[in-house]
């Protein structure tokens, strides 16, 4: 202890004779932590409303009731059986019973004449006010059908659904109420896929904003009767008959209610369509709540419930009605699962909001500590360099090697504790404004809970503890006789060669792993994520000391030209003071490294996603009934199409029957379907200007026209050919959706290149029964038709006329769209349902690209704030070691002003320095980025969810920002040391000098 005590005091003196660097230090400390209380903090908040959201998502209600939940995500929720609810109802224990039922919709605010805003989002120009697709996310609100005498939650403004069944009436949810920016009083647009209707907003209604997954049964537990909120009196009834709904919105309600009968047989005679339904389970909570008979009028078809909101008396518990129903439920068909505030609870921590969370805090803690380590390694070196002398004439006069090491070690944790007090008051202040000033930035609120603090502070001290190992190495090796000289600071070139090596063998093992070695894709995947990408780490770890000589070698010259200095006076700029600028070049590359392979990660990935030119201007569907062969020529009429450049299509999603073999490993998401294109072969690939002009990759253009004109035969994209393992004569086998004894077999006659199917598929309407798909193939149109059983012909590749305006012409498709209103069509587990309103979805190619632009820009941008911030941070350490560069190089400095250096070279010549710094640390985090970022896109042909050939794309532009802000961040730091030292006398610089020495 007297030893520790004595240790700290030299600490202690050495940090006041010197605080400048002390200051910065925990300042790059502070920032560091300061990022981590932000991302916790939002984590922290969700964890600690829990309960409070478990109660506000049941409201007035104990228990949620619904089916168990079976088959893959976006697969419609069977109905609750009308014995059920009745029997429910009968319980004397049950207050209330409060059937719901959750559609997706689109839902636009009803704009006003002065309204000149139009949606130029992503999702606002591909959906809009179009109806739901499969294929796309569930965006935006749920349109909920609920008979309730009184509203589920609290009001907050308006009044709740009136007893008139009829009345074109909606409450939203708070949250919905801003998104759409409307308020009571103002009407909103309601699309499906069988009408459009207008609705008035009559009130707002309180609703939690997270949503929990209750994809499981939830866990037991009792919620007394204070929790619940106030009881309602008697249980409504479920609704009342649709039969006769008035008129209203744009279109009329229906007349009757239709077929509803269960699951629908499919027939031979017609295909049917899967109704777009959500991801999600229980109640919407961003909800437009109405009732039943206008859910009917807005759908085409009769609402029918999916969860039971049951309110119990407060004599009866939770646990007491599940003891009494859980058989009942167990053996229902389909199996019901109750749903309780623990189960809710549950389901909130389990929910993907929450994990995201969870994983930004982790991945900005992994980011701190990495700050820590860097900002404290390179203030260490530096203080090493600079009290070699002191701490020999210490070894001499009695300390030990230990003991030297501890005063390094003492320092880092002294630093590293400072910085986090700080970090921590400065992180709760600006949670505490913040959340108050910018609510947006803390969309869930923040809280400072014991987790950040404890992570954060364990995150400060492992960096401390990691970045003191090395200063604590050299400080060791110094000898007592070291005293009596000055240390020389010339490098040793020999050990950089020998770390140079290692650090390429490292680096050059991640593209091996991924490109060239022979291994199973979970060997690849492993050997990727625990191995070889920790090996690329290390490795330019490593091959920061070759970087900077390098960089001073290449790029001094050139400085000194550009700064007008003396290029003697840069020789050894840089490795004069190794250690401390390898410091500083790892600690922005960092952030730097991190941008760099961010950015090219994303934008290679972008380019196999992005719609080629073998698309069309425009793919044209005319849902949900199509049009007669009478009426396809009227497409080709429409003024502004290219009469010769209409080719109608054929278009199923069926799914791939692989036998006994099973369907190949890489296919995954969305594997187990594909979507058929029933194409005219010569048309589309024939000719000097072909519709589709496709790249054949395999097999060759006219031999594949003539093979696919006998409608056995099929064309690939070379995506799905490379995770099939298919090729030229193998077979691929399909299922009927209309007759599912029936199959389809097609023999592959060519594979070719086509880019961005993808997301045209995504939002044009062509999956019509899955969410997700693995692919398309195209094949001749007839056969399509015959195999199929399809009647009717929904889509049509259109080209446009030059100076065509896409708005203009989606109105003239939709005049032709309206003219089948009041036709019916069958759904899957819904029966027939009538379209009141059928639509014309034009997806133009144009958008598309556009959408995903916009919609990359946003997602990959996301992705750099933390790297960037990071950046910001890390350049502490650029001032850091500046400072002390300019301390050890005082005595020089004052010996070139003496002989006639001036003040403005002086200057220069400190900013020179910062700006090797900075070219060093930019090369260093380019050939990370691009490393990473090549690997990362040849990863993601064994991820399962993309397997077609690597794209490499450097964004030279979005680079070229992250390298423009490291170089200004860096000649900001250097700025005040280089301004100080230009400043002062030679004299003074003398004294300085000759007190270091």
């Amino acid at each position: 202890m007297p030893n520790l005590r004595f240790l700290f005091k030299l600490v202690s003196s050495q940090l006041r004779r010197h605080p400048g660097r002390a200051v910065i230090t925990t300042l790059g400390v502070i920032a560091s932590t300061c990022a981590v209380v932000w991302v916790a903090s939002g984590y922290d908040a969700l964890v600690s409303q829990f309960d409070e959201n478990a109660g506000k998502y049941l409201g007035r209600y104990d228990v949620l009731v619904m089916a168990k939940p079976a088959g893959p995500p976006g697969a419609s929720t069977p109905p609750v059986p009308a014995a059920l609810i009745d029997e429910l109802e009968q319980d004397a224990g049950v207050l209330e019973v409060n059937p719901t039922s959750n559609y997706r919709v689109t839902a636009t605010r009803v704009a006003n004449a002065s309204d000149d805003e139009e949606d130029t989002s992503p999702l606002g120009l591909l959906i809009g006010s179009r109806p739901p697709v499969n294929g796309a996310p569930p965006i935006g609100p749920k349109l909920v059908s609920t008979p309730a005498a009184e509203a589920p939650y609290e009001m907050v403004d308006g009044a709740w659904l009136d007893s008139d069944g009829y009345a074109n009436d909606v409450v939203v949810a708070e949250q919905v109420a801003k998104e759409l920016n409307v308020a009571v009083g103002d009407e909103i647009l309601v699309t499906s896929f069988g009408n459009q209707v207008n609705l008035s907003v009559i009130g707002i209604v309180e609703q939690v904003d997270l949503a929990p997954s209750l994809n499981t049964p939830g866990g037991r537990g009792k919620r007394s009767g204070a929790g619940r909120g106030e009881k309602g009196g008697g249980g409504p009834g479920r609704g009342g008959d649709t039969s006769a709904i008035p008129a209203g919105g744009k279109a009329n309600g229906p007349s009757g209610p239709s077929g509803r009968g269960g699951k629908a047989k499919p027939q031979a005679d017609g295909s049917q369509i899967q109704l777009p339904t959500g991801f999600g389970s229980g109640i919407a909570t961003d909800a437009l709540y109405v009732r039943p008979a206008v859910a009917a009028k807005v759908n085409g078809y009769e609402a029918k419930p999916e969860v039971l909101q049951v309110a119990l008396r407060d004599t009866v518990t939770v646990d007491q009605f599940r003891e009494a129903w859980q058989t009942r439920f167990a053996s229902n068909k389909p199996a019901m699962q109750l749903i309780d505030f623990e189960a809710v609870r549950g389901g909130m921590e389990s929910s993907r909001s929450v994990s995201g969370q969870q994983s930004q805090a982790w991945a900005a803690t992994g980011m701190a500590s990495l700050a820590a380590i860097f900002i404290i390694f390179s203030t260490l070196s530096m203080g090493v360099s600079e009290r070699a002398r002191e701490f020999a004439m210490l070894r001499a006069v009695a300390l030990t090697r230990s003991q030297i090491a501890g005063i390094i070690a003492i320092e880092s944790v002294v630093l590293a504790m400072i910085g986090w007090g700080g970090g921590l008051l400065a992180g709760w202040l600006m949670v505490l404004v913040g959340s108050r000033l910018l609510p947006g930035l803390f969309s869930s609120g923040a809280v400072l809970g014991w987790g950040c603090v404890l992570l954060t502070g364990v995150t400060v001290l492992v960096g401390a503890l990691g970045a003191a190992i090395v200063p604590a190495w050299r400080a060791m090796r110094i000898q007592p006789l070291d005293a009596m000289s000055p240390r020389t600071a010339s490098p040793r070139f020999h050990g950089w060669i020998v770390l140079t090596i290692i650090g390429l063998v490292m680096v050059t093992a991640t593209p091996i792993t991924v490109f060239a070695m022979p291994l199973s894709d979970e060997a690849r995947k492993w050997c990727y994520a625990f191995v070889t990408y920790p090996l690329l780490l290390v490795g330019m770890i490593l091959l920061a000391p070759a970087v900077v000589v390098l960089c001073e070698r290449i790029f001094a010259p050139l400085v000194t030209r550009l700064l007008r200095l003396d290029q003697r006076m840069m020789k050894t700029q840089l490795a004069s003071n190794l250690w401390g600028n390898v410091g500083a070049t790892l600690a922005l590359s960092v952030g730097l490294g991190l941008f760099a392979s961010t950015q090219t990660w994303g934008y290679s990935m972008l380019v196999p996603f992005t719609p080629g030119d073998w698309m069309p201007d425009a793919l044209v569907a005319f849902h949900p009934v199509g049009l007669s062969e009478q009426a396809e020529s009227l497409v080709a009429e429409v003024d502004g199409v290219k009469a010769d450049d209409v080719m109608p299509l054929a278009i199923e999603q069926a799914k791939f029957d692989w036998g006994d073999v099973g369907p190949p490993k890489r296919l995954r998401m969305g594997g187990d379907n594909g979507i058929v294109f029933g194409l005219d072969p010569r048309a589309a690939f024939g000719g000097e200007h072909p519709l589709a002009d496709v790249q054949f990759v395999a097999g060759d253009r006219d031999s594949a026209i003539e093979l696919l004109a006998d409608g056995k035969h099929c064309v690939l994209p070379e995506d799905f050919a490379m995770a099939s393992r298919l090729g030229i004569g193998d077979t691929v086998t399909l299922i009927p959706p209309a007759a599912e004894k029936e199959r389809v077999r097609y023999e592959i006659a060519g594979i070719v290149s086509l880019p961005g199917w993808q997301w045209m598929t995504k939002f044009s309407g062509v999956r019509r029964h899955f969410v997700r798909t693995g692919t398309l193939l195209f094949t001749d149109r007839a056969a399509v038709k015959t195999d199929f059983h399809l009647p009717r012909t929904e889509f049509f590749w259109v080209n446009f006329e030059p100076g065509h305006d896409l708005k203009t012409m989606e109105t003239r498709f939709q005049a032709i769209a309206e003219e089948q209103a009041g036709e019916t069509f069958k759904a899957t587990g819904v029966g027939e349902v009538k379209a009141y309103r059928p639509f014309a979805r034009m997806t133009a190619t144009e958008t598309v690209r556009t959408a995903i632009r916009k919609h990359a820009d946003g997602m990959i941008w996301g992705m750099s704030y933390m790297p960037l911030i990071t950046l910001v941070v890390m350049s502490l350490a650029v001032a850091n070691t500046i400072i002390a560069s300019v301390r050890s190089r005082t005595w020089e400095f004052g010996v070139m002003r003496s002989i006639g250096v001036t003040r403005g070279q002086l200057i220069r010549l400190v900013i020179a320095e910062t700006v090797l710094i900075a070219l060093a640390a930019c090369l260093l985090s380019l050939t990370f980025g691009l490393i990473a970022g090549w690997c990362g896109v040849g990863m993601a042909q064994f991820g399962g969810w993309f397997a077609g050939p690597p794209s490499f794309r450097i964004p030279w532009s979005q680079l070229g920002f992250g390298f423009a802000l490291t170089l200004i961040l860096c000649l900001l730091a250097g700025l005040w040391p280089a301004m100080r030292t230009g400043r002062a006398e030679p004299l003074a610089l003398l004294q300085a000098g000759r007190a270091t020495q």
